[in-house]
């Protein structure tokens, strides 16, 4: 049965977007099966109780999230620490701009659309995990897609030519060069960052001048940290550490039509322990 828990961690972090509460949900849900004398289909037990459980604490997360310092982000699940994607056609599912779209939903929706559009569960298996009917579940289904179809984040299919142009960025952010920075984002870009009151931004930044002059402050003060290019949801990142290699900070890019549209940067250290140095998978074997 412990072959599920990737399954189950997947599912559980695509709806908090934080790892140590995904953890903790899906570790109640392996205690009620050992809890339960007989059950036909251990799989379907434990999706169930951890989508379930999933829906409740997301319940209580939002409440807390209210307030939050800030601007609240997922906690990244960046590729080269995590291993969540199942397969790389689901990897997307795991990108920032994608969970935060999740947001939008309700927690039902949510659950509906990523078991049955990410995960592949049909409606019929969706009503016995939900306690709901196959109606039911396809209506959640059809508003949550109307929800986020306007906002789901395009990405630009050639992960080389995004890379490349994440490099383009460093080395512009490097120079203190404006313009090649300016050139280098859409007009109507964000910066979005969440430092939970430790840090980071406090509301949102709009617009290509805007946010070039705050990446070359922030790689003004950045003179004694390094940056490293990493993948979150299979998509551009880059991965800030200090000489000790402790990560400070995740920033996350969408890359759409040759430019970047989006960044999200997450430097609240509660939200980087899963992405030190000791967690590793190579530094785990």
């Amino acid at each position: 049965m412990e072959e599920l828990r990737p399954l189950l961690l997947s599912i559980a972090y695509r709806m908090l977007g934080t790892f140590g509460d995904a953890e903790d949900v899906v570790q109640e849900a392996y205690l009620r099966l050992h809890r339960e004398p007989e059950v036909a289909s251990p799989k379907s037990f434990l999706t169930t109780v951890t989508t379930r459980l999933a829906i409740d604490q997301l319940r209580s997360a939002r409440r807390q999230r209210e307030q939050y310092f800030g601007p609240w982000l997922p906690e990244p699940a960046v590729d080269e620490y995590v291993d969540l994607a199942d397969r790389a056609a689901l990897s997307d599912s795991l990108s920032t701009a994608f969970l935060v779209v999740l947001e939008r939903l309700s927690p039902d929706q949510r659950a509906v659309f990523l078991l049955g559009d990410v995960f592949g569960y049909s409606y019929d298996e969706l009503a016995v995990i939900l306690g709901k009917t196959p109606a039911n579940c396809r209506q959640l289904a059809v508003r949550a897609r109307r929800r986020i179809a306007d906002n789901r984040p395009r990405f630009d299919p050639s992960r080389e030519e995004r890379d490349e142009l994440l490099r383009r960025f460093v080395a512009a952010a490097e120079n203190g060069d404006l313009d090649a920075l300016v050139a280098l984002l859409t007009p109507d870009a964000s910066f979005t960052g969440d430092g939970g009151g430790k840090g980071g931004f406090p509301r949102p930044v709009h617009g290509a001048p805007n946010i070039a002059r705050l990446v070359i402050g922030a790689f003004g003060k950045f003179r004694d940290l390094s940056t490293e290019p990493v993948h979150v949801g299979g998509q551009p990142a880059l991965r800030i550490h200090d000489p000790a290699d402790r990560t400070i900070a995740i920033w996350s890019f969408v890359v759409a039509g040759g430019r970047i549209n989006a960044v999200h940067g997450v430097v609240n250290p509660d939200k980087l322990t899963h992405v030190q140095p000791s967690r590793r998978p190579d530094d785990e074997r």
